[in-house]
Parts: structure tokens; sequence; C-alpha cells
């Protein structure tokens, strides 16, 4: 291990190389039930790299595994040997070609990236996984992933067109480069003449040849793709397709070229309910071939029966009778026309046949959400009905369309026989389900019966149905063990010649998709531990990972529940050293890189809430000194902020004096000797605020609006360069052009909503503030009878959260677009401006209204890919300034072109301007403008 390390070392810079044991289990786990195999996980930024990395495994004999976003369930990505993180821009090429109709795409894309690249030609890659948002396109082909919506010929064994990839021996080819495939062809013969030897023999049998296509007719990512062999006789394109769905095994996938499929932009949905599996599968036969269908969702009693409690569910799901079920149908169209002529066809279809409910459409947008919404929220009614160390063990199969009902009806029998309580769904058309079962997956018993269980699922299906073991979800780790039952012997022994081939020391990913092991699908599982009741429920599905601003140099959201996991066990086996070892590095990467904006909860199908953990460690570990400090500062408010305003005016004086580069070093110097307890100075630091503007004598009348200005907002004022005047007397001009009376609390300058102190965990003291401003504004509101308007999204988001519900509480894009829009005139203003939508922004669902009130305002409005919590987090952006530099990496280059920005937010406006390059103030300031 540790030459292992030092040779790594040496081809790579240290940061790179991650060697501490804590570091290395959270890194690689991923969201399969198998615990994490990784000895060492390193990042890379270049192929060079890649190559280095791949030299070195070779030496050591150990294996390597091409991690992507580790969304994966089959236990794909969790690694045996070295685990490789693909860092930095390298791997972020799209390219959009020929109108949308091709892309060339990087290995560390996301999915949904390319389908938003895609989207103003009207069109879309194939496959579209549930992962979708969170999936890396590298991830996506060596899993040969396809989706709900996705055809068999859309899948994207049949999209690639071209790959750069990376071979085991470090050869790199480019299939559509001439010269590449040309000295490729040279430098690997033999490898090609074998290629072509394995075809040879494949469709030299009839029977085999058949086999293959019945098989790939219906979804299947189990084993090799050796289609590759039937449908392609260059051996070029044979190893090229046989990447896809190789699971990293094979090679690393660089970039890829792939083919798109259109994507009308109208569509209508219907949630249809039956009496029986038999009579939903008939009506998908009779469709098939006569009903332009996108997607078409079943859902059986058991599935149903679990969503009993959601609100919104129609009122024929309360009281169905045994055995009933429901599809959910989604046909698209480019016009109203070809919709309501699809529908229409539909539903003569159905007509033909009973139902338990009104057969009907809606076309929609907000309607068809919520009819998915039903569909969505089945994974989570049933994970969260299960016990803090039960694993949602979720299995994906194939069997004919026509033996629908038969299948659903031999598994649920298989379920009852084990006393497992699961539902079954799937995409009808496809005859691909799923279902999920909660397991006791460390205990030996449960493990057992799950072994059993297996074993007997598998028979059933390759016997009795001869589907597909995994429809979508890949062989990976757990269906390892059964490829040879799937395919028979002659075909295994082929997938099993082709992986010597490309990886003759079987470095690549070893033990995953091959396996001789035939215990492999349950060993070396995971052991889910409770930890906090707010993440017990996580299952590590790693959707949350995208959207944390620290996912580049801290923990994510899924780590940080996971290392927290390991230091519980650590504790309750008794081993103390280690798990106060491990905690210290919770601490250093977890808790305080965490940015607690909340926005990895919107992203998590279970709602689970890292933020409250994080905030609640902090409170747990604050210090008697932080406490005291907390004391004062919350009941001497009014005095802290003016000191706080006064010390800004200074650094503002100084920084104005001495320039900013002698400010940064005698800042950076004030800081170090204070043990890195001072602020961070950067040269975006604001002066100090302004004073509460002084309101004339009541208007006669007027209506009342009580204005709040935030504490920031109070204590900073605009930076270096910005002329603008203090937004609270902005703001008040604002409100008066409009015909308001404004009215200010009474003792403002001591009133805080606490979100400064929430954030730290300190929740006794923010608290205590929420009741002192809920206090106030009661009285200033005459009992919420006039609008409370805040200037600060974050502070208005916690306001709702915390005060007296009688008072109605707005930030400025709510209280413009409800307020303002009918009381002004508006007029868009001839410049292009950027826009930041806080956290608490995106989580009160004002993004929209927010890009809808700057279009009013100006001629251009741009919101950067990529971007979402901007990780100042109220103060943190002062101390732990590399959150914010991290978080907005990319800023600057899409904003380039812009001519300011805005957002609602003082704090976060320091960090954007900063790293954006553009000045950034409250959107008030567009809208003060706009209606002059």
């Amino acid at each position: 291990m540790i030459k292992l390390v030092n040779d790594m070392r040496r081809v790579l810079p240290a940061a790179q190389v991650h060697d501490h044991p804590a570091l290395v289990s959270t890194y690689a786990v991923d969201a399969s039930y198998f615990e994490p195999k990784a000895k060492l996980v390193v990042d890379v930024r270049s192929i060079d790299e890649v190559l280095a990395v791949l030299k070195v495994c070779a030496d050591n004999k150990i294996g390597v595994t091409f991690r992507g976003a580790g969304t994966a369930v089959s236990g794909q990505a969790c690694g045996e040997g070295v685990l490789v993180r693909l860092m930095g821009p390298e791997w972020t090429r799209l390219d959009v070609l020929d109108e949308g109709k091709q892309f060339w795409v990087g290995s560390s894309v996301i999915g949904i990236e390319v389908n938003m690249a895609l989207a103003p030609f009207q069109r879309k890659m194939g496959a579209d996984p549930a992962s979708i948002t969170s999936a890396t396109m590298g991830g996506i082909i060596a899993d040969n992933s396809a989706g709900m919506c996705c055809m068999v010929e859309e899948n994207c064994y049949h999209a690639v067109k071209g790959m750069r990839l990376v071979l085991a021996d470090g050869t790199y080819l480019d299939t559509t480069d001439e010269q590449s495939v040309s000295a490729f062809r040279k430098s690997h013969a033999g490898l090609l003449e074998e290629l072509g030897n394995l075809r040879e023999r494949v469709i030299a049998d009839k029977d085999v040849v058949e086999r293959i296509r019945r098989k790939y007719s219906i979804k299947n990512t189990i084993g090799y793709t050796v289609n590759s062999f039937v449908d392609h006789e260059d051996p070029i394109e044979i190893l090229m397709h046989l990447m896809v769905g190789s699971e990293g095994t094979l090679g690393f996938i660089h970039e890829v070229l792939m083919e798109t499929i259109p994507t009308p932009p109208l569509r209508a949905v219907g949630l249809m309910f039956f009496p029986s599996l038999n009579v939903a599968t008939d009506i998908v036969i009779a469709m098939k071939g006569n009903c332009k269908i996108d997607a078409a969702e079943v859902l059986d009693f058991n599935s149903l029966s679990a969503m009993q409690n959601l609100k919104g569910i129609p009122d024929v799901m309360k009281n169905l009778q045994e055995g009933a079920c429901a599809m959910l149908i989604e046909t698209k169209d480019w016009d109203a026309g070809g919709v309501q002529k699809n529908v229409d066809e539909i539903l003569e279809v159905m007509s033909r046949f009973p139902a338990l409910s009104e057969q009907r459409f809606t076309t929609d947008e907000t309607e068809c959400e919520k009819l998915w919404n039903i569909r969505r929220a089945l994974f989570p009614a049933i994970a969260n009905f299960r016990e803090a160390d039960e694993y949602v063990l979720t299995e994906d199969i194939n069997i004919p369309v026509a033996r629908l009902a038969e299948g659903c009806e031999a598994f649920q029998e298989l379920f009852d026989r084990y006393g497992y309580a699961a539902g079954i769904m799937g995409h009808a058309f496809h005859g691909n389900l799923h279902f999920s079962i909660p397991v006791k997956i460390a205990d030996s018993k449960e493990v057992d019966k799950l072994h059993h269980f297996m074993v007997d699922l598998v028979n059933l299906i390759t016997e009795r149905f001869d589907g597909s073991l995994k429809a979508e979800h890949g062989t990976g780790r757990a269906m390892a063990p059964f490829v040879r039952k799937e395919w028979g012997d002659f075909l295994y022994e082929v997938m099993c010649r082709v992986k010597e081939l490309f990886d003759p020391q079987n470095i690549l990913n070893p033990g995953v998709l091959i396996s001789e092991d035939a215990t492999a699908h349950i060993n070396g599982l995971k052991s889910p531990v409770a930890t906090h009741p707010d993440v017990d429920l996580c299952v590590e599905c790693g959707f949350c990972e995208q959207i944390c601003p620290s996912r580049n140099i801290g923990l994510t959201p899924r780590q940080r529940i996971s290392l927290s996991r390991a230091v519980t066990k650590l504790r309750a086996e008794g081993d103390e050293d280690t798990a106060a070892e491990w905690e210290k590095i919770f601490r250093q990467y977890g808790e305080e890189l965490c940015a607690t904006d909340g926005l990895c909860r919107t992203r998590c199908p279970l709602g689970v809430d890292v933020a409250k953990m994080v905030r609640e460690i902090r409170g747990r570990n604050s210090s008697e000194n932080v406490l005291k400090l907390a004391d004062y500062v919350s009941g001497h408010m009014e005095g802290v902020l003016r000191k706080a305003s006064i010390a800004l005016n200074c650094m503002s004086l100084a920084q104005r004096i001495i320039g900013d580069a002698n400010m940064g070093r005698m800042a950076g110097a004030a800081r170090s000797i204070s043990g890195n307890r001072l602020p961070q100075w950067n040269k975006a630091m604001p002066k100090g605020g302004s004073r509460i503007p002084k309101m004339p004598a009541s208007h006669n009348g007027a209506p009342k609006v009580v204005y709040f200005p935030s504490c920031a907002v109070r204590t900073m004022g605009a930076g270096k360069g910005d002329d603008s005047d203090p937004l609270m007397s902005v703001t008040v001009r604002l409100l008066e052009r409009a015909g308001f009376e404004v009215v200010f609390p009474e003792s403002i300058d001591s009133l805080c909503c606490g979100k400064a102190f929430e954030t730290k965990g300190l929740m006794k003291h923010a608290d205590e503030l929420s009741a002192k401003l809920s206090k106030a504004l009661l009285k200033a509101t005459n009992n919420g009878e006039y609008t409370v308007l805040c200037d600060t999204s974050p502070c208005l988001a916690r306001m709702k959260k915390t005060l007296d519900k009688r008072l109605v509480l707005m930030d400025p894009i709510e209280f413009t677009s409800e307020n303002l829009l009918n009381r002004l005139e508006f007029r868009k203003l001839p410049k292009t401006v950027a826009l930041h939508p806080t956290c608490s922004t995106r989580t009160m669902g004002l993004e929209n209204s927010f890009r809808e009130l700057a279009a009013r305002c100006a001629e251009a409005v741009v919101i950067p890919k990529g971007i979402g919590c901007c990780g100042f987090s109220g103060d943190k952006g002062f101390h732990k300034p590399e959150l914010n530099a991290s978080a907005l990496e990319g800023l600057k280059k899409q904003i380039a072109a812009c001519d300011e920005g805005y957002s609602v937010s003082r704090t976060c406006e320091i960090g954007l301007t900063l790293h954006g390059g553009k000045n950034y103030r409250n959107i008030l300031y567009l809208v003060e403008e706009a209606t002059r």
C-alpha cells in the first residue's frame, strides 16, 4: 500500500491522492448496497494523468475503477483497488452538431445538461434514466442506460456513433479519426483479429444469433453487449459498441459522439385505473403499434396501496378493489391537433376494456406534473416505511410484454413466499418491471434469505420467462454471478474472452460484470446504522451531490451521511480511537465546509435534511466561549452591528488609500496572526451600511408596507467602485413611487431574524431573536394587516418558518411581482443582466418569478448554468473563502457579456462580485431603475 501511494504521488500532485481510510471509504460510497472496497482514491485532470494512473495500477497489479456520479445501484462504481475521480474541465466538453442531430460529450457532463443544450432544437438524447439530473455521461454510456421513455432502439448502444477511449494498456483510440484508427489497426491487429474470430463463432450458430436478437429486442443490460458481434462486421465498430454497457471493465470512455431523437413540445398525460393487471396488459398489447405513446407506467395494487396517505391522490385510489392497478400514460406531439389525435386513438382502444374510473387526459402542464408526481412518489412511499438498519433493494427486470400480468403474479407469489412486502411498477410498453424491498443487510439470516430469494428470482426470470435479469440498472456486482445463467455457457465464454482480450491483467473494475464468485451479490454489503433522525432514511442514491457547493473540495451530502454512519458504527464496535480520528475528518471536510443551504433536500427523493443534521452538530460542538459570544451578540445587536459597520468603513477607506494588493497583504497577515479567527478580506468587501431613512408623516389613505431591512443590508453598503445609493433608500423611493406608505418596525437596529445564528447551530439564540422580531412586526403590521417586505431572501425564508403565521411576509421578488407590476410602468433597459437565484429563492419556488421579473426590466437575462448555492453561506465566505471560490468556479466565463448582476442577498452578492467580475446588487435596484 505504501508503494502504491508513493507511486501515485510521483505521477500526480499530492493533493490529488487521497489515502486516509476515512476519505477513501467516504469518497467511494455509491448508490448500491455494497460497501466500498477501494483502497485509494485519486483525482485526474487530464488524459495524461489517466494513462499514468493505469500504468501505476498495472505495475502494482491492483484494480482501477473510473468513477462517474456513483448513482448506479448494482455495485458498478464502489471500486476494489484504486478509485479514480474525474476533476476539472478536461471531461466536460459538450458540442451540439448539425442543428441538434448529434453531439460530442465528455464523460463528466451531467445527462440533463445534454438535454438542456439540445432543447432549443427540440431534440434530446434517447436515454432518460431516473438519475439523469445527477448521472454523468460516462456512467450513462458505461451502463447502457435507458429509462422510462427510452425505446430499445434509442438506447446508448444504438445512439453512439463515435468514441474516444483508453484501453487498459494505455492506448488512446478515437474511432472518428482516420489516423487514430489506422494506427490502432496496426498496433492492435491481434486484438481486432480475435474480435473478428469471436464474431465468426457467434454468427456461425443461427440459434445463437436468433437468441441474441430476441434478448436485445427487450431491455437488457446483463453482461457485455454481445449483439455487437451480430450488428457489426468491422472490429473497430464491434470494439466501440462492446464498450457501451461494459461498466468500466474494458476501458475508459473519454468522449462520445451520439445521435439524438426529436422531442415534441406538447404532451397529454392521463392516470387510468383498471380492475386487474390482465386488463392493463391486454390494453398495452392492443395499443402497441396502433397508438403513439411516449410513456406507459403500470402500478400494481400493492404499489397503489403504499401511496394511500399521499396528499392530492385521486379519490379512486382511496377505495380500490383487491388486484386493481393503474396505468400512467403520456403522449407527445408537435401541435395541439396532433396531441388530441393521439389521445383520441388511445381512448378508443381503452373504451373496449373495463375501467374503474373515467378515462381522461390533461394537457395542463401543472396537472401533468401532478400526475407524474404520483408515480415519482412510489419509491419514497416504500423507502419511508422502513427501519434505519434496513436497505431498500431495488430490482429491475424485463419480460415479454404479452406476459406482463403473468409475470407480476409470479413475482408477487415469490415475494409472499419470502415475506417481502413489495409493490411492482414498470414501463409497460417494454415489459420492464421494478420493485423495491427493504432488507436488513447487516443481519446474516436476512442476507441468507435474500440469497435464496435472488436465486429463485433468477430461475423464475431465466427459465420461465427467458427475460432479462437487469433491464436498465446494469450487471455490476449484484448480478455478476448470474450472467452465465442468463446467457448460457457459450455466450458467457465469449464474454469472458472479451474481458481477457481487453484487459489481460484484470485491472479494470475487477469483480464487476464478470465474476466466478457465486456469492458476490451478498458479499461485502453495507451495514446501515441509525446516526441522526433527519438522515437515517438516506439510501445514498447520490441525487443530492450535483447541487452541493462543496462537492469539489469537501464532502457531499451523501458523503457526510456515509461518514457519520461510519463514525457511529465504529463507536458501536468500541473503536473509540478510530471514531475520534474519523470524526475530525468529518469536521474538517463535512461540517466546516457545509453551506447548510438545504438545496440538497430539494433533490432528495426522501426529503433527507443534511443541513439540519450539520447545524445540530455545530450547535452540539459549540464551545463555552462561542456560547458566551453568542449571548453577547444576540443581546447587543444594535451595538455589534454599528461596530461592524464602522469596521467596514475603516477597511474601505484603507483599501482606497493603499490599494487592493497592499490591503490584501495586510489583512492576510492579520488573519494569519489571529489563527484565522479574523474574516478573510477580499477586494469585493463593502463599506459600512447606512442609517435607516427618515420617513415623512403618515400618508393619508395610502396603503402601508412594513419594510424590514436585514442585518446584512443595515451593516453593509456598496463595494469599491459602486456609487449606488444605499439599498434602504432605493427601496423606500421605489415603494413611495408605487403609492405605498413605508413603515419601519420600532427599535429596528436591534432586530434580527436569527439566520446567522441558525447556520451555526445556535438555535436557542436564533429562536430568541425570531421571537423578538415577530413581536415587533406584529405591532408594526397591526397584527398582520400590512405586508412585510424583507430585502434579503435567506432571512425571509427563515422568517416564514419561524414568525407568527398572521404575518404576510415577502421577499423582493414576490413583493414586486404581486404588488408593483400592476402599480408601476416598467421599461426594458438596454442591458444584459446576470441573475443569481439564492438557495432560499429556489426552495421558496421563486426562481421562475425572478427570471420573469428581470425580463420586464432588461433586454437580456442570463442565469448561469451549473451555479446553485454560491457557497458564501452568511459569513462563511469570509472564513472559508475556498467554499465560495469552488461553488462559483466557471461563473466569470458565463457572465462575461453581462453588464451587471442581481440577487437578493447582500453577502451572496459580495462573493458573486468577487468571482464573477461583475458588480452584483439587489434586484430592487434594477426594478427601481426600470420604473423611473
